[in-house]
């Protein structure tokens, strides 16, 4: 009998320390499964986003004397544009396959860059308002957790530049040589950015993102010139590469 009630102890004993072993197993499991499906599924941002453009050096030429010609031929160097930085509202939607990769598309309300002159130019200021809209839709792949609740990635992508509105300015019909008509031609070319994610909890986080576009274009400026016999009609075309890189920080939630 002492026997038998020692041997029923110790097998109570061990089915308690299966059970609880079961038990925190299943619990792991749950809280992996959570983890698991919090990084998978639709999810939107929405933050600021901080635009630099950096304008490769340009070359504007026509066979007819305007003002931009004389300033280049009086100065010995060309007529080049700089486009200013801006801040603007960024927004777009993730869909994560799985803890590792995700698709996403970048939007953000168009900003509008003011143009100045340079070089042989930059006498007349302000020449041109350009506003552009460039979504970029991204293949990303997450790394895994570097810091608790912290993972970085890195994404692959096509972005497509359509400039929206440009206008010449009254210096800018000035340096032209009468009232000028621009227009920019749309861009497609790749893009690539790398960023960080910070995961509050299974719903919210905190994405910041650094990227960079092949932005390149062909600029036509029609300008209705008074010059050499008379009005007459000038057409420049040039290409321009604008090279941004885009600074972004936004709040994400998953549904």
């Amino acid at each position: 009998m002492f026997f038998m009630s020692h041997f029923d102890k110790k097998t109570s004993q061990a089915l308690r320390l299966v059970a609880v072993a079961a038990t925190l197993g299943l619990a792991g499991l749950t809280v992996h499964a959570e983890e698991e499906s919090a990084l998978k599924g639709w999810s939107v941002y929405l933050g600021g986003a901080y635009i630099h453009v950096n304008v490769a050096p340009n070359h504007f030429t026509t066979d007819t004397p305007t003002p931009v010609d004389v300033a280049q031929a009086e100065h010995g160097t060309t007529a080049g544009l700089a486009v200013d930085d801006k801040a603007t509202v960024g927004f777009g939607v993730v869909y994560r396959f799985n803890p590792k990769w995700s698709a996403e598309l970048a939007l953000g309300i168009p900003p509008e860059h003011s143009v100045t002159g340079t070089d042989a130019i930059q006498s007349f200021g302000q020449v041109a308002l350009v506003k552009q809209a460039p979504p970029s839709a991204f293949l990303n792949y997450h790394f895994d957790e570097v810091l608790p609740g912290f993972s970085p990635f890195v994404g692959l992508g096509v972005n497509y530049t359509k400039f929206t509105r440009t206008r010449s300015t009254q210096a800018g019909d000035a340096a032209a040589g009468g009232p000028t008509k621009i227009k920019l031609s749309p861009s497609w070319g790749l893009t690539g950015h790398v960023g960080g994610t910070y995961q509050i909890d299974n719903h919210w986080s905190v994405v910041g993102t650094v990227a960079y576009a092949d932005v390149k274009s062909t600029v036509t400026n029609t300008t209705e010139a008074n010059v050499g016999d008379g009005p007459m009609t000038v057409v420049r075309k040039d290409k321009l590469n604008f090279r941004p890189l885009v600074y972004t920080l936004s709040v994400g939630y998953a549904f």
